[in-house]
Order: structure tokens, then C-alpha cells, then sequence
């Protein structure tokens, strides 16, 4: 899982998708990430992954991958742009399934992940662009998140469960019953001062792939 290290010097990143945007006056499509993205990653190595190249070539080289925002699922608007990173990113679903390194979905990363394990999305109102109150599960205290989806998830199925709801009680985040996999609506990313439960999932989500490196290691 962490031969890329003994390879080639190169450690292993954390992988994480990037949006598609079609420039018409170029006639090309584009791939972006946002630079709120570097800044909130800091010193922590990651790759941004190109549609272009082969997710296969880049796998034995992470650690963890980030299913990033921007676009719709094909579900929901049905375009080549949004076809062809659903069929990306459910590889990389079904590759951290198989070798269950950690995987986190925002927003639309985490409607991905949840349409994989069959959960329903359906047309939110009241969510974008206004920061809304969430219902954090565990201590059932109420956290102010960022919202920029207009398409919320109404039903999880396991062995997928809720951590947090919004206000119409759709589920703002959850994480797979067994493997670190997580998910959530809102953009952590874009977040000046981190609430509780941005802080938890984020440190459970760095934990497991600490977690895997120190398994690795005792492997190699």
C-alpha cells in the first residue's frame, strides 16, 4: 500500500479531486482546485488529481484521498463533465473500499459517497449561500456551518450513519460504520475558524491515516 515511499523517495500524499470547468473560448476543459484548499492543508503533502491520468498510476502513491466540491453529480444534472468525474471518483470509492485507506468527501464529494452506498439526494432550499445551524449527534449542541450545495442528503443507507443534521434534518455528515470513510456537506476548506465539528472529523480523518502509516510500517 506504501510502496512509493521505497520506490521512489516520494512519501506518500494525500490524493484529492479537483473540478472540471469547460472554457468554451479555449474550447478545452480545465481542472481547478480551490487555492483555499493548499491553504488550509498547509505543510501536509497532497496531490491534486488529474481526470486525465490513469487513477491506477496514482494510487500506489496515497495515503488518503479527498473528494473535493464543485460540479453536480451526473444523477442530478446529466452532462460529459459530470459523467466523467462520477466514473473517476467511483473508482477511487471502490479503490479506498479495497485497500481502506481513509477517504473524506465534501460536499459534493460527499453526496458521491453517499449516492454509492444508495443513499437519496434530492433538491435542498435554504442552504446556499447562507451559513446555516447543524446538529452535531454526539453531543447534540448546535455548530454554525458554510453552505454552498443546493442539493442536500435526505436517507443514508449502512453502513453508512448520520453525525450531524441540518435544520430540515438532512444529514449535513456521517461516516462509514467500519472504515475511515467520512463525509460532509460543508466546505472545511473555506473555513476561517474551524467549529467542533469540522475539528472532529478532521482529526478522526488524520488519525486513521496515521493510524495506517504506523500499520504499514510494522508490515514492511
Amino acid at each position: 500500500m506504501y510502496r512509493c515511499e521505497q520506490s521512489t523517495g516520494i512519501p506518500p500524499m494525500i490524493g484529492i479531486t479537483q473540478r472540471l470547468i469547460e472554457a468554451p473560448n479555449y474550447h478545452e476543459i480545465r481542472e481547478g482546485l480551490g487555492c483555499e484548499w493548499g491553504e488550509f492543508l498547509g505543510e501536509r503533502a497532497f496531490w491534486p488529481l488529474s481526470y486525465a491520468v490513469p487513477f491506477a498510476r496514482y494510487a500506489p502513491r496515497l495515503k488518503a484521498v479527498i473528494l473535493s466540491g464543485g460540479n453536480d453529480l451526473s444523477s442530478i444534472t446529466p452532462n460529459a463533465l459530470n459523467q466523467k468525474r462520477d466514473r473517476y471518483e467511483k473508482e477511487i470509492i471502490s479503490h479506498c473500499l479495497k485497500t481502506q485507506i481513509p477517504l473524506l468527501g465534501v460536499c459534493r464529494g460527499a453526496q458521491c459517497i453517499a449516492e454509492f452506498f444508495g443513499a437519496t439526494i434530492t433538491e435542498s432550499k435554504g442552504h446556499s449561500p447562507n451559513p446555516h445551524q447543524l446538529l452535531w449527534l454526539a453531543d447534540q449542541n448546535t455548530y454554525e456551518v458554510n453552505s454552498y450545495h443546493h442539493y442536500a442528503i435526505t436517507a443514508l443507507k449502512e453502513p453508512l450513519k448520520p453525525l450531524g443534521l441540518a435544520q430540515d434534518e438532512s444529514i449535513e455528515a456521517y461516516r462509514h460504520t467500519s472504515l475511515p470513510i467520512f463525509g460532509m456537506m460543508w466546505h472545511i476548506e473555506r473555513e476561517k475558524h474551524h467549529p467542533y465539528p469540522s475539528k472532529a472529523i478532521w482529526e478522526n480523518f488524520i488519525q486513521e491515516i496515521h493510524t495506517k502509516e504506523i500499520q504499514a510500517k510494522g508490515i514492511q
